[in-house]
């Protein structure tokens, strides 16, 4: 039976965990951690079988999108414009 190779955006960067990432990307665990926080801000992840897991370029992407890293309180909460 012969191995069948990843597509090469997935071979390319390792993949790495929700401690990992929030280490490295400075940014609170509970964000990777806590689906509805992934969800609420779009952040990109991977699901390989029960693991979630991520792509250090992907977040970095996503960081600068957001223009810097999201303030907890900001993401904890929705702002009501009057």
């Amino acid at each position: 039976m012969k191995a069948k190779s990843l597509p090469p955006a997935i071979a390319g960067e390792p993949f790495v965990d929700a401690r990992e990432a929030a280490y490295t990307m400075n940014l609170p665990m509970y964000f990777l951690t806590h689906a509805q926080q992934r969800d609420r801000l779009a952040i990109p992840f991977y699901r390989l079988g029960r693991a979630v897991r991520f792509k250090l370029s992907e977040l970095a992407d996503w960081q600068r999108v957001q223009g810097g890293l999201p303030s907890p309180a900001a993401a904890g909460s929705e702002v009501l414009d009057a």
